[in-house]
């Protein structure tokens, strides 16, 4: 579990944006544009730790994510993208 806003960004700050995730995420495909997929969500998720508004579609990008970890095998930086998914709910529901 992600217990802070730091962690969080530490985590972020990991993603090379190699896109060996993208392929095995089962969002991306269906999404209108990257936001759908792990490295989108990095993306918004450092967004969001910034304290920006999320905007409806940040919320559906976040809330897509089917928490499968895929993503988390083909990392090469093992980024636990579900983890910070998990975390970036919390904030948009106002628990951190």
């Amino acid at each position: 579990m992600i217990s802070s806003a730091e962690e969080a960004l530490l985590e972020t700050e990991k993603c090379m944006y190699c896109g060996f995730c993208e392929p095995v995420c089962p969002t991306l495909p269906y999404g209108p544009h990257r936001g759908y997929g792990p490295r989108g969500r990095i993306q918004l998720i450092k967004i969001l730790i910034t304290g920006q508004e999320p905007s409806p579609e940040t919320i559906s990008s976040l809330y897509t994510c089917t928490l499968c970890a895929a993503c988390i095998e083909k990392c090469p930086a093992k980024i636990n993208i579900p983890r910070l998914v998990v975390y970036a709910r919390s904030i948009i529901a106002g628990q951190n």
